[in-house]
């Protein structure tokens, strides 16, 4: 089923790199280290790479799934892409997220290690274990395996997600040494790092519906509360299912930060908001708000406070990412971005 006008599936952003150099140039960096792809991939025969290719989506980065023959688990490999999202892309943090969440019993892709030296294939880069299941895709409307699922499997869907956020913000972040990686942890802070962000992806000529709603947010910022750590990217195309569809994984760590809960359910139901708004309809599975909240309040032990505020200043997010990307596409339509529609919308109803 296609989406409506307009609508555009999630696909890397620019150009790719070429498959035979990427092939052989893991093929070199595994036989040279095959205690590390023994500690990710599981203990085998020397280690050789039979085939690469390019996971399906990805827009801040380019990720390859790796092939090492029958006798080993596969490899996932997280790479910058040639034309950058985010002005700088250090793998460091993400490979210590993901390792810490798999350590505290969210089921995180690990281990995972931040290869720097890039000589190996003309990038630094993140490898970690392949994890097999079904990941859905950017748009769960458009996206047959959500959308056909029915609403019984929806819902479960949507009740692991909102699991999987209580898991990851009960992580114990201070004394895991999180602090000394991430972003954080105050709203003042993500202002801050959002304002300068907006300043460089818009190269000096932001959309006006993002400049108003940034500078509204920084007028109005709430309370500040107990920070955790974020996941970031909250989204059903995040996670891996079973069969069953139970969570088995949990990915796309770029985005990782700390700050107050409400910034990663900002933005899961600030798209969820979009979506709807974009498409005139959702899946009938997916809870409503109260539903959400309750459910997270309660496997939490938090109270969701300025949830508007967040869900608007997650909207200015997700704009600020996307008009990044159709700059690099140069997509002639960038200025009538009907995200910015949404986005004026939302925040006029906040602000009233």
């Amino acid at each position: 089923m296609p989406g409506p006008a307009g609508y555009r599936p999630k696909v890397a952003t620019g150009a790719r790199r070429d498959a035979d150099a990427l092939r052989e140039g893991l093929g070199r960096w595994a036989a040279d280290h095959p205690q590390v792809v023994a500690a990710i991939c599981g203990e085998g025969p020397p280690p050789e790479v039979i085939a690469v290719r390019a996971a399906a989506g990805g827009l801040a980065n380019e990720t390859l799934l790796v092939d090492l023959g029958p006798a080993r688990r596969g490899m996932a490999v997280r790479l910058p892409p040639l034309e950058e999202t985010f002005p700088g892309y250090d793998l460091g943090p993400q490979a210590a997220v993901q390792n810490v969440v798999a350590a505290c019993g969210v089921p995180a892709p690990a281990p995972a290690v931040a290869v720097e030296d890039p000589t190996w294939i003309g990038s630094p880069f993140l490898a970690m274990p392949l994890v097999a299941g079904d990941i859905p895709g950017p748009a769960p409307l458009f996206d047959p395996y959500v959308r056909d699922a029915g609403p019984e499997l929806q819902r479960l869907m949507h009740d692991g997600l909102v699991d999987t956020l209580a898991a990851v913000h009960a992580v114990p972040w201070e004394e895991r040494g999180l602090g000394a990686v991430l972003p954080g942890p105050t709203l003042r802070d993500a202002l801050a790092r959002w304002e300068a962000y907006v300043a460089w992806s818009a190269e000096g000529d932001p959309l006006p519906a993002l400049a108003e709603a940034l500078a509204w947010c920084g007028r109005n910022v709430p309370p500040e509360g107990s920070p955790v750590l974020l996941w970031g990217d909250v989204r059903l195309g995040n996670l891996v299912f079973d069969a069953a569809r139970r969570v088995t994984a949990v990915l796309d760590w770029d985005l990782a930060s700390l700050g107050p809960p409400e910034m990663d359910l900002g933005w899961h139901l600030g798209l969820e908001h979009m979506m709807g708004e974009l498409f005139g309809d959702r899946l009938p599975g997916f809870p409503g708000l109260a539903a959400v909240c309750e459910r997270y309040e309660r496997l939490s032990g938090a109270t969701v406070h300025d949830l508007d505020w967040h869900e608007v200043f997650a909207l200015v997010r997700a704009l600020a990412v996307n008009d990044r990307h159709q700059r690099i596409t140069g997509d002639p339509r960038r200025r009538a971005n009907p995200m910015g529609r949404v986005l004026l919308a939302r925040l006029e109803q906040v602000a009233a």
